[in-house]
């Protein structure tokens, strides 16, 4: 499966740099990726408001749900080094109740990054199916 990820500045370069090796994703509902991504699975990773600049393979995944504050702060705390998140991150989604952390891959730099126009507000796209009306390469 083929997954478009959107990054917030400097998270992508941390992945790059081999800082970051666990990608987390948050949320108050049921969203992707959680439950939608597997082991092997392509991650392109598209900075926000930028281009594509790269992919990783995922590696072992995670779903945690129906979170309390205090379970979701003790999963992201025994992973921190591996996370590289900023404590500001983690305050902006402590609400969250779902969480999806996948390890990291393999991750791949494109030598020229690749343009997108983007129609979904989502920070996570699986694509295929109709998915696929939501990103346009140019």
């Amino acid at each position: 499966m083929l997954h478009l990820a959107i990054f917030t500045p400097g998270y992508i370069s941390k992945i790059f740099t081999g800082q970051k090796t666990v990608e987390s994703r948050f949320s108050k509902i049921q969203s992707a990726p959680f439950g939608d991504i597997e082991k092997g699975d392509l991650v392109l990773m598209k900075k926000s408001g930028g281009a594509i600049e790269g992919y990783f393979l995922a590696g072992e995944v995670k779903f945690y749900k129906d979170l309390t504050e205090e379970k979701l702060r003790s999963i992201v705390k025994s992973k921190w080094d591996e996370l590289a998140l900023t404590e500001e991150f983690l305050q902006k989604r402590k609400g969250a109740t779902f969480l999806t952390l996948i390890e990291i891959k393999k991750p791949t730099k494109f030598r020229i990054p690749v343009s997108v126009k983007k129609r979904s507000l989502s920070g996570w796209v699986v694509l295929g199916g109709e998915s696929q009306r939501q990103i346009q390469l140019f």
